[in-house]
């Protein structure tokens, strides 16, 4: 003990060697205290320092001594049971087997909106909730009777002037947004009359998006993630299995018109709470997809011993469903040669497991291509196709003749989904040609989903045709695009002969019109994603004579000779014009010309239709006996979805074959679907009837 200052110090050391201490000190060494101080000279030191916080400092290490002095037992570990999951032994060790994922469900997103630009069909009684609920969102869009907007709904209206307007009804929106939607992302919405007889026509105004089921006006909000927009597609089809009921008016699509303003959060939970664990699965997630998110972070990122949090990367945001599906069969641990042995040996043996084992094969990587080849000419189907489908995901040009040879000769699901994976192999113009092939083949299947595939790989063909283009331009002042920007621009517009034989123009009203050379006459609509008229065939063209009306003779094509020109007549329902003009039979040109918008930069003639406008009056015209093409269209997919999503139902797996939008024909018994029967879609012709010819 010295004195410094008039403090009084006391040094700890260490006793040396062979230095005995006294038994008290002896005891406190065996029990861990600090030192060996004895208990009454602690007590004279803190007696006699001045200062009250070493001498409280100084009570609580003699407090901690007596404690020590007291405790004689050790601490016990407690005892934790390891979860362990019932998995095929096959699929051990990958991270489903150990984890789950969270919000990997789709979600219900919905809100109430105004369609405007109606034809005198709205502006109906509301609910007082609603209409409460309207009035305070139009208001915070700034409308009111003091706002001078130059638009006759909205120009000096109260909001409750423009929820009686007769152009203007107030609608339910809802959609489904797929797990781990990222920010941007587009998704169809269904849009539904509330205070309206029909939405023909119409515009959906920007509608905020909830999670969940929107309530009126007292209920709790839910946090907005979307946003909605866009003209309205009413389905001039009936419902198949209802077509007597007739066309609902009521109800219609925005087909890509959901756009996500805030990503979908996706965490992956592990049973068990093992840090050594948790690091060794993002440091596997992260090896197989090494892309960082657009937010500049790597894809999976640990947040505890238990949690990771999980991110879409920027080349599967336009399928996050596949990238999730994907994540769950990435193997933690063991050498990807061993472990593609193991996974080509199980589906021999486990034919049953193939979409899993498939799967697996895939999300070891390229690197394990050389062993799955192996099974690339084996003589069962099942495994075969495992491999292939594997294959043809990582981009092997080696599985093209395989897959080509069971697209031609195979039957059912696996011929379409042989199709449908030629069009992902980067192989060459072989795949391109023999897809082509394929487009003459009878059934209706095989043809569209050869369409598909061609026209996958000619907007991809476009995209590198034109960052080749930006890159090797020399120009400093040409305008440069991102990949992004790029991408849109190479689906958008695709120039008449390529190879895949598939040419596409944007109309005014945001649709696209395919052309594919190739095949018996048909005209193709989807329903589903961004809007598409496909027309298919050599010299696809309108009968002659023909007569033909929509929309209560609002729209008529008459011709009364078998050859001249068809004359159309049409008068616009909201300026009351009528426009007539003589058309050939050519039916690509005819669209056009329904869709085309005259302007001062581009004067040609045309009707301006929207969408939904232009694929009802083809519908007129193919009911009417008018045009040398089948009809066909996809099944609305999306009320569907909707009613499962309300009803609690799940979804077991990713899209697959069966998960396909199903194609109604609604002409032509002839064009018969290829066989499903393992599948259960079957092809729901609708006939038309028609007058006998005249003798």
């Amino acid at each position: 003990m010295q004195r410094r200052g008039g403090l009084i110090s006391y040094s700890l050391r260490p006793r040396a060697r062979g230095e005995r201490g006294s038994p008290s000190t002896d005891g406190l060494a065996k029990r861990g205290a600090v030192g060996w101080l004895e208990f009454p000279r602690l007590l004279e030191v803190a007696k006699a320092m001045r200062h009250g916080i070493l001498a409280i400092l100084i009570g609580l290490i003699s407090a901690g001594l007596i404690l020590g002095c007291e405790s004689s037992q050790k601490p016990q570990a407690r005892k934790v049971t390891p979860v362990v999951r019932d998995v095929a032994p096959a699929l051990r060790g990958t991270v489903g087997s150990e984890s789950s994922l969270r919000n990997t469900e789709p979600v219900l997103v919905s809100g109430y909106g105004l369609v405007v630009g109606l034809q005198g069909t709205g502006g109906q009684t509301l609910d007082d909730g609603i209409a409460a609920l309207m009035e305070r969102e139009i208001q915070l869009r700034d409308i009111s009777a003091a706002n001078e907007y130059k638009w006759a709904a909205v120009d000096r209206v109260t909001p409750r002037q423009l929820l009686k307007d007769k152009n203007v009804a107030v609608v339910m929106v809802q959609g489904m947004v797929a797990p781990g939607a990222p920010r941007g992302m587009h998704f169809d919405v269904s849009v539904r009359a509330i205070n309206a007889s029909s939405l023909e026509g119409g515009r959906l105004w920007t509608t905020d998006l909830q999670l969940g089921q929107m309530k009126p006006m007292g209920g709790p909000k839910g946090k907005v993630v979307a946003e909605a927009y866009g003209p309205v597609f009413i389905n001039p089809f009936s419902d198949p299995g209802k077509e007597g009921a007739g066309v609902t008016a009521t109800v219609g699509r925005v087909l890509g018109g959901g756009v996500m303003t805030a990503p979908m959060s996706l965490e992956i939970v592990l049973d068990n709470n093992f840090h050594t664990r948790a690091k060794a699965m993002t440091s596997a997630i992260n090896s197989r997809f090494p892309e960082e998110t657009p937010e500049r972070q790597p894809v999976a990122r640990g947040r505890s011993g238990q949690i990771i949090d999980l991110s879409i990367p920027e080349a599967d945001r336009a399928n996050p469903t596949e990238f999730l599906t994907l994540v769950q069969y990435v193997q933690i641990d063991g050498p990807i040669e061993r472990y593609a042995q193991r996974y080509v040996e199980a589906v021999k043996s486990e034919p049953f497991l193939a979409t899993q084992l498939s799967y697996c094969m895939e999300a070891l990587g390229q690197q394990a291509l050389p062993i799955i080849r192996e099974l690339y000419d084996y003589n069962e189907v099942v495994p075969r196709l495992a491999a292939l489908r594997a294959g043809a995901s990582l981009g092997d040009p080696l599985a093209a003749q395989a897959l080509i040879k069971l697209a031609k000769e195979g039957a059912g699901a696996e011929r379409l989904d042989a199709i449908m994976l030629l069009g992902k192999v980067n192989a060459g113009p072989t795949i391109d040609l023999a897809l082509r092939d394929l487009l003459n083949e009878k059934p209706l299947l095989v043809r569209i989903t050869a369409y598909e595939a061609l026209a996958g790989r000619a907007e991809r063909a476009r995209f590198n045709r034109l960052m080749r283009e930006q890159m090797t331009n020399p120009d400093p002042n040409a305008v440069r695009m991102n990949p992004s920007q790029l991408q849109v621009l190479a689906e958008s517009e695709i120039p008449m002969g390529s190879i895949q034989g598939v040419s596409r123009k944007r109309m005014i009203d945001g649709f696209l019109l395919d052309r594919v050379q190739g095949g018996e006459g048909l005209v193709y609509i989807t329903q589903q994603g961004t809007p598409r008229i496909v027309v298919f065939g050599s010299d696809p063209k309108l009968m002659q004579p023909i007569f033909a009306t929509a929309w209560q003779d609002r729209l008529m094509l008459n011709c009364t000779e078998s050859s001249g020109p068809i004359r159309v007549f049409y008068r616009d329902w909201k300026t009351g014009s009528i426009t007539t003009e003589d058309v050939g039979p050519d039916l690509v040109k005819l669209i056009e010309f329904f869709a085309h918008k005259p302007s001062p930069e581009d004067p040609r003639p045309g009707l301006g239709m929207s969408y939904s406008e232009v694929v009802g009056a083809l519908y007129a015209i193919h009911k009417a006996g008018g045009m040398n093409c089948n009809f066909a269209t996809e099944r609305d997919r999306l009320m569907a979805a909707l009613n499962a999503g309300s009803a609690g139902q799940r979804k077991e797996r990713p899209e697959t074959t069966k998960d396909r939008p199903e194609v109604v024909v609604l002409e032509s018994p002839q064009a018969t679907l290829a066989p499903r029967e393992d599948q259960g879609l079957k092809p729901i012709v609708v006939p038309i009837p028609r007058e006998p010819k005249k003798k």
